[in-house]
């Protein structure tokens, strides 16, 4: 009787994930390296969170095997251990993070040479908003 292959169960830190999903979007989905086997290969450690390498066998068809290429950088990824996620990096994660009201956290730290174009671009703005509110009728269409 043949040895039954088992499935090896990965489990991915918040930052490996968002790291195989931008990997994805270059061999996986329609990027320039995208074969059908990048693809599920990449999408089998999302979705399902199995390693299919182990799933091989002589018969499996080329098209179905990812390229050498995909899975280093995919290995790459999965070899980083750590989840430190610096502050640029977690606002893009999904993650909500607290903005206090206080005053200071209001006013920004604008240079000398951007007052005066912020000025002018907030009188315009306001010029143009009093402009809308006082036409009483509504614009003509086109």
């Amino acid at each position: 009787m043949t040895k039954r292959r088992k499935e090896k169960i990965v489990t991915l830190t918040t930052e490996q994930r968002r790291r195989l999903e931008r990997l994805w979007f270059y061999y996986g989905n329609y990027g320039p390296q995208t074969t059908p086997g990048n693809h599920s290969f990449i999408q089998g450690f999302l979705e399902h969170g199995i390693d299919t390498r182990s799933f091989r066998t002589k018969r499996t068809p080329k098209s179905e095997i990812p390229t050498p290429e995909c899975e280093e950088a995919v290995e790459a990824i999965l070899d980083r251990k750590s989840d430190t996620v610096s502050g640029d990096e977690a606002a893009g994660d999904g993650r909500r993070r607290v903005i206090s009201n206080t005053e200071e956290r209001r006013r920004s730290n604008v240079g000398s040479e951007m007052k005066p174009m912020l000025d002018s671009m907030r009188r315009s703005s306001l010029v143009r908003h009093e402009l809308i509110e006082s036409d009483g009728d509504t614009p003509e269409a086109a």
